[in-house]
């Protein structure tokens, strides 16, 4: 008996149930206030009032830090993250190649000096061992993601920081309500950030926040971001009047909306991470791909992305993109990551940026294709599969995609 024609050749494709709706819904609950603040005309705050309170203290209490600030996007947190750990003109800060660019960019508005290291090949995060080849007598701190949800290794990179005698930024927009060793990310070093953009696990549209255990870091963002009426509750007059520029307060509506989403963070974890599990157990023993690496020590939180691993080698070297396209058309909604290892990017492998965009205050390395092979090979494997539609249970539709990828790997050959 011939197997079913492949979609890509004109046969029916594999995939016929729709998909759950994708994340972020917002509840009942958070429609109501913002509906609230609406009626009222409070959408905006310059001090802390009621809702930017409630918001910064359920984020602090949620990661059990004493201090959480609101801001008005993940990048605007890590801005504010690194200038609140001090660094400044020339300061070296290693970044791993594999990233979001959101990770690094305001680091050129602080004229600091970006150094990128290599990432791992199974998780795709920074890979400590180059970091330290890397570290050099400017050097201050060290940024990490939590790529996809999965935590960085807490007690190397403690051990790392303090070898070095560096600070350390965690960049938690993937990661909501991860844990290494039931210890919640964005604690293990001196700040951590989230965004809460609209695909986060915490989505209140646009927003992000940063948490600590240090008072100087909040003093110094407050400096930066919320100058007049906020700062003016802790700084001195003459510091909270000026500040350093940035607008970076959050709205109302989104710390609304947020906050209620930080209610129900835990239950809904649970349930995405349970639907993705099931998704691997199916992709278990197919030739030419394998499912994504969860250590079995941690948690990982918002599953922001499921990256499984192509093995073309086994499907007789057929191109990753001509697998992906032959799964598209089967109705799967896969693809191949939107980001791009960091050193393929122009801003870090020529200096036609400078000075029109960025001032360094100090030499920077450039870098090419092929200095951070662990970080190209992990890209270049990686398919992405639709975590955003894989909140809600859907078996029946997970068996399909099973199904799909089965019936392309079984006539890769037939593959154009």
């Amino acid at each position: 008996m011939n197997p079913p024609l492949l979609a890509c050749l004109g046969g029916e494709p594999a995939v016929t149930l729709p998909h759950p709706p994708p994340w972020p819904r917002i509840s009942r609950a958070a429609q109501d206030r913002v509906v609230a603040l609406m009626e009222s005309g409070e959408l905006a705050d310059y001090g802390l009032g009621s809702t930017l309170a409630e918001f910064e203290r359920t984020v602090a209490d949620y990661h059990g830090v004493p201090f959480a600030l609101a801001l008005s996007s993940g990048t605007a947190a890590l801005h504010t993250a690194f200038h609140g750990v001090g660094i400044g003109p020339g300061d070296e800060v290693i970044v791993p190649s594999y990233s979001y660019h959101a990770t690094v960019a305001p680091l050129f508005l602080l004229s600091a000096v970006p150094v990128l290291c290599d990432n791992e090949t199974d998780t795709g995060n920074i890979d400590l061992a180059d970091a330290a080849r890397r570290v050099t007598s400017r050097t201050r701190a060290v940024v990490v993601t939590h790529l996809w949800g999965h935590p960085v290794e807490a007690d190397a990179l403690r051990a790392f920081a303090a070898r070095f005698g560096l600070k350390v930024v965690e960049d938690g927009s993937h990661a909501h309500g991860a844990r290494w060793r039931d210890v919640p990310v964005g604690t293990f070093g001196d700040v951590g950030v989230f965004s809460t953009g609209p695909r986060k696990m915490v989505s209140a549209g646009m927003g992000g926040v940063l948490v600590t255990r240090d008072e100087k870091v909040i003093e110094a963002a407050l400096r930066l971001g919320h100058s007049h009426t906020r700062a003016g509750l802790s700084l001195p007059p003459s510091e909270a009047a000026v500040g350093l520029g940035a607008n970076y307060r959050m709205g109302t509506v989104a710390a609304a909306i947020a906050t209620e989403q930080y209610r129900d963070l835990d239950e809904r974890i649970a349930t995405k991470g349970a639907v993705l599990r099931g998704l691997s157990r199916r992709l278990e023993g197919i030739p030419g791909l394998r499912p994504q690496p969860t250590a079995p020590h941690v948690t990982r939180g918002g599953w922001y992305g499921y990256k499984a691993v192509y093995v073309p080698e086994e499907l007789g070297g057929l191109h990753i993109s001509s697998f992906v396209r032959a799964l598209q058309a089967e109705g799967l909604k896969v693809d191949r990551p939107s980001n791009l290892p960091l050193h393929w990017l122009e801003m870090f492998s020529t200096r036609r940026l400078e000075p029109r965009y960025y001032r360094p205050g100090a030499p920077r390395p450039l870098y090419g294709r092929g200095d951070f092979p662990g970080a190209e090979q992990y890209y270049e494997a990686c398919v992405s599969f639709p975590a955003r539609y894989f909140s809600d249970p859907c078996d029946d539709l997970l068996d399909q995609y099973r199904a799909g990828i089965l019936k392309v790997v079984r006539q890769a050959d037939r593959i154009p």
